[in-house]
């Protein structure tokens, strides 16, 4: 289609503009943007940065926003053939010269958590993805706004916040209207795997069934490849390996190329499934799959990805017999990952626990004392296997990531509302006027940080607001 439409562009019979025409460059300019997306997300790395070149060539003065997607690409180009502080400087200076235009600032503060993320550099790139969200917040843009509590539920889950991930997922799931559909389905993938982590096996059945009918309803089909894969990623979450293999064959053979930055990616969940079938051929194909994977998550500076590949192969090596390496690439994970503080990489597979009490006791034989190392080794075990306490109480929760706390009469329109009843329905029931109940309901969206009833409502149950006031009388203000 890029191409087909470029060739119109360029034909001498399509009534093309003079180069000079300010229109025509910005629709040259907006095509290179195009081509240096698809490039990228496809691996070709070179021919991404070339294109995004060619697009700040093209544009007109005055284009601000169009040169922020530009700059975006050019970063992301940077950051994955190792030139992560050249990306973050020119990400930088690129956010002085649009600071007044602030769809362009959002964009650019974006593309800046993407670098740290990929980098692996999580406490960076959760401060970004907060000033993110108060600029969403505060300007009103709703893209951004999901984009940014996707950011900041990935680095809870990564960090084991559980409760965290849930809000900050949840929020995008309710506002999915307004969502990118790869932010919607991804947070949807880490919803579930956040329940589980939880124990919360009806919520985490729920969610995925949501997640494939959600799916089906865009008829894109990476999409649904994606999300086959995730639902075999949760069989081998729940030991289901038989069940895993069925999904990952319905998500067909995907290749290993790409940025890879999304929380699923098919060809990981592969080698999991190869490793966790157990027999000498299966184990021998996910340890060759691996080390392909590892080749390209390397070549594009993923530190994040590196470091689940690298938890994968000590696994496969220990299923080899071959312990002394297992144990060395284990270590060499977890050397990459304790400076941001990845905890779920390796507590998702809980196949590592031996291994890991194994490593402690080669450190300590060895006479090489880490207190750090072993408080970080005793922190993952730990989620592995979490105690029954380790719930936040919805009131933490809000006060935690900055959310108003609702006043009783606030939960109890949200009761009303979560029964469909109108704002006139509501107003008979609690004797106020019909204004009165618009108020309160645009408080409650405002605090929520939603813009529809439904979307309060999904909201609340997720946090456990409706379920947690429904037994008791509020006291009226």
């Amino acid at each position: 289609m890029l191409t087909t439409a470029q060739r119109l562009l360029t034909s001498p019979d399509s009534g093309a503009r003079d180069v000079g025409d300010p229109k025509y460059r910005l629709l040259h300019a907006l095509m290179a943007i195009l081509w240096s997306q698809f490039q990228y997300r496809t691996g070709q790395a070179q021919a991404s940065l070339e294109s995004a070149r060619s697009a700040l060539g093209w544009l007109p003065p005055g284009e601000e926003y169009v040169a922020s997607y530009a700059k975006q690409w050019l970063a992301a180009y940077n950051q994955a053939i190792g030139q992560e502080d050249v990306a973050l400087a020119q990400l930088q200076q690129a956010l002085r010269d649009h600071s007044t235009h602030r769809n362009s600032a959002a964009r650019l503060l974006f593309a800046q958590a993407w670098v740290y993320l990929a980098a692996g550099k999580l406490p960076q790139a959760e401060q970004t993805a907060r000033h993110l969200l108060r600029l969403a917040q505060d300007a009103d843009l709703a893209l951004s706004h999901s984009w940014a509590h996707w950011l900041l539920g990935l680095v809870s889950y990564e960090w084991n916040k559980l409760d965290e991930s849930v809000y900050h997922f949840s929020v995008v799931i309710a506002n999915q209207h307004l969502a990118s559909l790869w932010a919607v389905q991804e947070a949807m993938c880490v919803l579930a795997a956040a329940y589980h982590a939880q124990g919360l096996g009806t919520r985490v059945r729920e969610t995925a069934r949501s997640m494939l009918e959600w799916v089906q309803e865009q008829h894109n089909m990476p999409q649904l490849m994606t999300a086959y894969a995730f639902c075999g990623r949760l069989a081998l979450l729940q030991d289901e390996v038989e069940e895993a293999s069925q999904w990952l064959e319905m998500a067909g053979n995907p290749e290993v190329r790409g940025p890879m930055m999304f929380f699923e990616d098919p060809p990981i969940t592969t080698a999991w499934m190869l490793l966790a079938k157990g027999d000498v051929p299966s184990v021998a194909r996910g340890q060759a799959l691996l080390t392909q994977l590892l080749q390209h998550v390397e070549a594009i500076h993923s530190t994040r990805k590196t470091i689940q590949v690298l938890a994968l192969q000590a696994w496969a090596y220990n299923l080899q017999g071959r312990l002394t390496e297992a144990l060395d690439v284990l270590e060499c994970a977890l050397a990459r990952a304790r400076p941001a503080g990845f905890i779920r990489t390796f507590a998702d597979l809980p196949k590592l626990s031996a291994l890991l009490q194994e490593l402690r006791k080669r450190r300590k034989a060895s006479h090489a004392p880490d207190s750090k190392l072993d408080a970080y080794l005793q922190r993952i075990l730990v989620a592995m296997n979490p105690p029954a306490s380790q719930a936040v109480s919805t009131e933490n929760l809000m006060r935690q990531e900055g959310i108003e706390p609702l006043t009783d009469r606030e939960l109890q329109i949200l009761r009303l509302l979560d029964k469909d009843l109108t704002n006139k329905e509501i107003a008979r029931e609690l004797m106020v006027t019909p204004g009165t109940v618009k108020v309160h309901t645009t408080n409650v969206y405002r605090k929520l940080s939603v813009n529809n009833r439904r979307a309060a409502v999904t909201l609340s149950k997720a946090l456990g607001l409706l379920a947690a006031n429904q037994a008791t009388t509020p006291q009226l203000r």
